[in-house]
C-alpha cells in the first residue's frame, strides 16, 4: 500500500511538473499587464470573457459527455485515404484574392502582395504531445509545409492546441517576419524564441495598416482559451482582413452570437467568409456553432461568398465527419448563400471572371 501511494505521489509530481516546465505549454502574461491593454475586450477578475456570458459546458453534461465518448464511433473517421490536391497559387493572371485551404482552421490567403497564414497546425497531433490526441485524417497530398509559399503573415485566433501548434511554429515557421496574435498570446511566442519586435498583439476591433494597402483588424468571437487549463488567461478573436482588392473574414473557434452582425455593420460585403463548421455539440453549444448558425453567421456579415472550415482533419467531437459540410450546404441553399466547398490545397480564385471552388469531395 505504501509502495501504491509513493508511486502515485510520484506520478502527480512528473505530471505537474512537465504541464508547468514543458516549452509547448507556453507562457502567461501578468493579469496587470493584460488589464492595462484590454480596452474593449472584457478582461475582469483575472480573466478575459465574452461579450455574453455563456458556459463552456452545459450544467451537468459531463456524464453524459463520456457515455457518448463511448458509444459507437462509426462514421467519425474517414475510412479510406481522402483525396486532395498539392498546393499552390497560380501565377499566371493572378486573382485580386486567391485562398487555399489546408484543413481544419489553417488557410492561406495570398492579397496585395502579401501571403497569410492562419492558424497554422502541422503536428502528429492536435495536442500537446505526440503520442497522444486527434491525428489527422489521411489525403492523398498530403500537405506538407515545406512546399507551401512561405508566409509573410501569420495570424492567430486563439491559443488551443488545434490552433496554436508550439512543434508547427518553431519547425516552420520561426522565421516569419510578423505575427498577428490576440491579447496575452504574444507571452507565449517569446518563449518559444520568437523574437518580440515581429509579433503584434490586438484586442478586440483593433486594427493596423500593412504595408500595400492591407489591414488586418482582431474582431470579435464567442470562445475561451487556457492551455494548461481552461482560465480564459488569453483573449480569442476573429480577423477581417481588408485591402484594395477586397474584404476575407476568418472566424477563428466561436459560438454562435450578436457579434457577427457588429462585424458585419462595420465591415459588411465580404467576398469571402471563412466560417468555422465542425467540433459542435449539444453538451458546448455556446462556443462552437451548429452548421446552420454557420450559416446565420455568413447573412449576418453579409458574405458573398462562404467556406466551412474547422473540419475535414481531426475528429474532435461525436458528429459523422461529413455531417459539417452536408448540413452546412443544405442551410446555405435554403438562405441562397453561396458555398464554396474546395478539395484540401485546391486553390480558390475570388475574382469577377473566375468561379468558385465547390466540389463534393468527401462524397
Amino acid at each position: 500500500m505504501m509502495y501504491a501511494v509513493f508511486i502515485g505521489i510520484g506520478t502527480l509530481v512528473l505530471i505537474n511538473g512537465f504541464v508547468f516546465l514543458a516549452p509547448q505549454f507556453g507562457k502567461k502574461t501578468r493579469a496587470a499587464d493584460l488589464q492595462a491593454k484590454a480596452r474593449k475586450a472584457l478582461f475582469f477578475n483575472g480573466k478575459f470573457h465574452n461579450q455574453h456570458e455563456v458556459p463552456v459546458m452545459l450544467p451537468r453534461s459531463y456524464g453524459k459527455l463520456l457515455r457518448a465518448a463511448r458509444k459507437d464511433r462509426q462514421g467519425r473517421k474517414p475510412l479510406e485515404v481522402l483525396p486532395s490536391v498539392q498546393p499552390r497559387f497560380s501565377e499566371e493572371g493572378r486573382s485580386p484574392i486567391s485562398v487555399i485551404w489546408l484543413g481544419h482552421s489553417s488557410v492561406l490567403i495570398r492579397m496585395s502582395g502579401a501571403t497569410l497564414l492562419t492558424d497554422p497546425v502541422f503536428a502528429r497531433r492536435a495536442s500537446p504531445v505526440s503520442f497522444i490526441g486527434p491525428k489527422p485524417f489521411s489525403y492523398s497530398e498530403p500537405i506538407v509545409p515545406e512546399d507551401l509559399p512561405y508566409p509573410d503573415i501569420i495570424l492567430i485566433s486563439h491559443d488551443h492546441f488545434d490552433h496554436l501548434d508550439h512543434r508547427t511554429l518553431i519547425q516552420y515557421y520561426s522565421e516569419v517576419p510578423l505575427f498577428l496574435v490576440p491579447l496575452g498570446v504574444k507571452a507565449h511566442l517569446e518563449h518559444w524564441g520568437i523574437p518580440s519586435e515581429r509579433i503584434r498583439e490586438f484586442d478586440w476591433w483593433q486594427e493596423e495598416a500593412l504595408p500595400n494597402g492591407l489591414t488586418c483588424t482582431a474582431t470579435p468571437a464567442q470562445h475561451f482559451s487556457g492551455r494548461r487549463k481552461q482560465d480564459n488567461s488569453t483573449l480569442w478573436c476573429s480577423w477581417v482582413i481588408q485591402s484594395p482588392a477586397g474584404k476575407v473574414f476568418f472566424s477563428g473557434d466561436s459560438g454562435y452570437s450578436d457579434h457577427f452582425k457588429q462585424i458585419g455593420t462595420r465591415y459588411g460585403n465580404f467576398d469571402l467568409a471563412l466560417l468555422e463548421c465542425g467540433a459542435y455539440s449539444e453538451y458546448w453549444p455556446h462556443i462552437h456553432m451548429l452548421p446552420e448558425e454557420s450559416v446565420q453567421a455568413a447573412v449576418d456579415l453579409g458574405a458573398k461568398q462562404a467556406l466551412p472550415i474547422h473540419w475535414g482533419k481531426f475528429n474532435l467531437a461525436f458528429h459523422s465527419w461529413t455531417e459539417p459540410a452536408e448540413r452546412f450546404i443544405q442551410k446555405a441553399h435554403d438562405c441562397q448563400v453561396p458555398v464554396c466547398t474546395p478539395q484540401i490545397g485546391q486553390e480558390l480564385r475570388l475574382s469577377p471572371s473566375e468561379t468558385s471552388a465547390t466540389t463534393l469531395w468527401w462524397r
